[in-house]
């Protein structure tokens, strides 16, 4: 793989197709172990919550712990990528979210439900949320670090289009009754899944790395043009305020409470989708919405840069708003209908599209917005204020949607979120077209 005739002195230039199996190496990181510690949990709501009698809200508050969890740990996380090698830390992750799939197997309890959620996230965050950057990054330093980025993001909606199917059609085998009565006759599919994830992860840790101290990824041609273009790009650019000036800023408050009331209404869509769909649809079809999620997904993904680069942060976010008002609408219309009506899968295929167009919004979404919006002057800072409001919007909005949906019915818990959406994007919106304002008054003053 690596190519010997570029060697200069006592180092290896990395051939570009070694650097792609890279790229496809973290991909699959997100097809599988990713889809199977976070994404398809989701699925297994319904029949845990029927099996063991618990309430939807106080169930779903495994994603509240685990967001929590993850949140806290992964700057730990991070600085230990920095001191330790990374196939051991991508193996502990493995290992870890491997080992919670097992506790989910053998849990009867709420707690222990919770102790199962919280150990998968933080061991997702080991190969996923810190793995991945780190190693794209460490590969592409300087050219291709967008693309190579996305096409391995990209994995997780790959991962949705054939393993949600697979999981529904998994649990089908182990429930007795319907979709929305049924219940678990045994706690098998944990296992199988504890088992995909270990096997498919200890391939995966076996090939992936990072650069190796005698081995350069770029050439020096490349490194030179790379730090020239950065250099003009930085003095043409507009540099931004400090998080200090950001702090005192109404519109940046205005903002960050906009995001956070998104994710109050987005938790429902990306965890509580399957909860409802089941009451309203067999358990394979509702795998073939996941299926179509993913696709949409897919293609929200990678049109999602494009619409940040052409049409900035207010355009391309009031379209994500616009796509998530449609697929809660398409949630409220199946909320009318009866168990196994036609339109309930043409809605839900209309859901699992619109709400995959937007996913951008919120994965791709803040890294861009922080720069755009408050320059580059402490990006990095600016990240994490919009990172935090969202997560603490989503972290609340899941088991919100339960209670709701407990006290009431699920046609008032998608009303009550649609609500949260429309208050949210118009807030953020408002306050990125202020913020821009700002912003060309300030260029225009320096000039």
């Amino acid at each position: 793989m690596i190519d010997h005739a570029t060697k200069r002195s006592d180092e290896i230039v990395v051939s570009k197709k070694y650097k792609y199996f890279m790229v496809f190496l973290c991909m699959l990181t997100q097809a599988i172990p990713y889809e199977v510690a976070q994404t398809i949990q989701p699925l297994f709501v319904h029949p845990i919550v029927n099996t063991f009698h618990f309430t939807l809200a106080s169930y779903t508050l495994i994603f509240t712990f685990g967001a929590v969890a993850a949140s806290f740990t992964s700057p730990f996380i991070g600085k230990g990528l920095e001191k330790f090698n990374f196939k051991l830390m991508y193996l502990i992750g493995i290992i870890l979210s491997a080992l919670a799939y097992v506790v989910f197997g053998i849990s009867t309890k709420l707690p222990e439900f919770y102790a199962a959620g919280i150990l998968c996230m933080i061991g997702s965050t080991f190969y996923s949320g810190q793995g991945v950057p780190w190693v794209i990054n460490h590969w592409f330093p300087f050219e291709g670090r967008g693309a190579a980025l996305g096409v391995a993001f990209c994995g997780g909606s790959i991962g949705n289009i054939f393993m949600q199917p697979i999981t529904q059609n998994l649990l089908s085998h182990y429930m007795t009754g319907n979709a929305k009565t049924g219940h678990l006759i045994s706690m098998a599919p944990f296992f199988y899944f504890a088992g995909m994830l270990l096997i498919v992860g200890l391939i995966i840790t076996f090939f992936i790395r990072t650069p190796k101290k005698d081995e350069t990824v770029v050439s020096e041609a490349e490194i030179k043009a790379g730090k020239e273009a950065a250099a003009k790009k930085k003095a043409s650019e507009f540099q931004g305020w400090t998080s200090k000036e950001v702090i005192r800023m109404k519109e940046f408050w205005i903002f960050s409470i906009g995001f956070l009331i998104i994710g109050l209404g987005l938790a429902s869509l990306n965890e509580d989708y399957v909860a409802f769909l089941d009451t309203k649809l067999t358990l394979t079809k509702v795998g073939l919405i996941g299926s179509m999620y993913g696709v949409g997904g897919l293609i929200g993904n990678i049109t999602g840069g494009i619409l940040f680069d052409k049409f900035g942060t207010a355009k391309s976010m009031s379209y994500a708003g616009v796509m998530y008002v449609l697929a809660i609408l398409m949630m409220i219309i199946i909320s009318f209908l009866s168990f196994g009506n036609k339109m309930n899968m043409i809605a839900g295929c209309g859901y699992a599209i619109f709400t995959g167009l937007a996913v951008f919004s919120y994965m791709s979404g803040p890294a861009f917005m922080a720069k755009d919006l408050f320059g580059a002057k402490e990006q990095g800072v600016m990240l994490g204020y919009i990172g935090l409001a969202y997560a603490i919007g989503f972290a609340v909005g899941a088991p919100l949607f339960g209670m709701i949906r407990d006290s009431a019915n699920f046609t008032v818990a998608w009303c009550v979120m649609m609500i949260f959406v429309v208050i949210g994007f118009l807030l953020l919106v408002s306050a990125a077209v202020k913020i821009k304002h700002r912003q060309k008054e300030l260029i225009n003053g320096n000039h």
